[in-house]
């Protein structure tokens, strides 16, 4: 019962401090969890395609590339707003041997072409093979500028996220909202789910909830009381109920696909209310705990 209070008040302080102050945050929010989203899509969809996929199913994994590079490009729109002067953004790739900023703004270029270059081979109905080749090198890559974007803050002043926690947690984004997407589309085939199909969608989710698992407890030293307060935009008190509240919303989402997948598999329709239901908990979980993820931003000292 303690914990359900603390949660709820975590929610109320963070409805509080999202003033005018704290919107700048939101688009950095946005940016990352829209790239998570779009590499999840194309390594749960490479998952599902399997080798021996119909026809039916080949599209619509294709329809969902084609889908995953316009989300990123809407995420790479959305970083430009955070951005204090956009047109400077290509002088920063003369820095790459020094700044994890530059190496994440050229894995996002070379993350945007690999999923173009997928697009456009998914579109010669013929090259099956190269278009699952250009699935797991898009993914790869995709891999890649999560590492960057987490080395980003990785800082020593930063005691919260100089760890693995933020690179685990951004993995655990993109394997929830990519599963997740999946299923309600699976779920809205006419021809209904292959059942095959449905087990990478879960394995997926459950992979993501166990990356949630393992990053929560390394954020934990945001409460250090070694932090300078005045750095801090949450409360120290209320950053474990914000995790908890998080991963509640988002465990949920994955308990309602699991449900979906094993009436799947049993032969008795994936149902669109589950998967719906489930994604979206899931999408609201991780804007919540991303939004968590920035207000905690906390520096040592000064």
């Amino acid at each position: 019962m303690r914990s359900l209070w603390a949660a709820i008040w975590a929610a109320s302080v963070i409805r509080r401090k999202c003033s005018m102050e704290y919107l700048q945050e939101f688009p950095l929010v946005f940016f990352t969890l829209l790239v998570q989203m779009a590499v999840g899509m194309v390594l749960v969809g490479k998952c599902v395609l399997g080798n021996e996929a119909d026809r039916a199913l080949r599209e619509g994994v294709r329809r969902q590339n084609v889908a995953a590079l316009l989300l990123f490009a809407v995420a790479g729109g959305i970083s430009f707003v955070h951005l204090g002067t956009p047109l400077h953004a290509p002088f920063t790739l003369l820095h790459v041997a020094q700044s994890w900023l530059s190496r994440e703004i050229l894995m996002v270029g070379v993350v945007g072409l690999a999923l173009l270059w997928l697009v456009l081979v998914g579109r010669k109905k013929q090259a099956v093979e190269a278009e699952k080749k250009a699935m797991v090198l898009a993914g790869l890559c995709g891999i890649v500028l999560l590492f960057t974007m987490s080395c980003v803050y990785n800082q020593g002043t930063m005691p919260g996220w100089q760890n693995w926690g933020v690179f685990t947690a951004f993995l655990a984004s993109m394997s929830l909202l990519g599963a997740s997407w999946h299923a309600v589309v699976l779920s809205m085939r006419k021809e209904g789910a292959p059942v095959r199909a449905l087990g990478p969608c879960l394995v997926w989710a459950v992979l993501g909830l166990v990356l949630m698992a393992v990053s929560l407890p390394l954020a934990m030293p945001e409460q250090s009381y070694l932090v300078n307060p005045v750095s801090r935009l949450l409360p120290p008190a209320c950053i474990a109920g914000s995790h908890g509240l998080h991963a509640l919303v988002s465990g949920l989402g994955v308990v309602l696909l699991a449900l979906g997948a094993a009436r799947g598999m049993q032969g008795k329709g994936l149902k669109p209310a589950l998967t719906v239901a489930a994604f979206i908990l899931i999408v609201l979980g991780e804007v919540f705990g991303r939004l968590v993820f920035y207000l905690s931003y906390s520096r040592l000292g000064m």
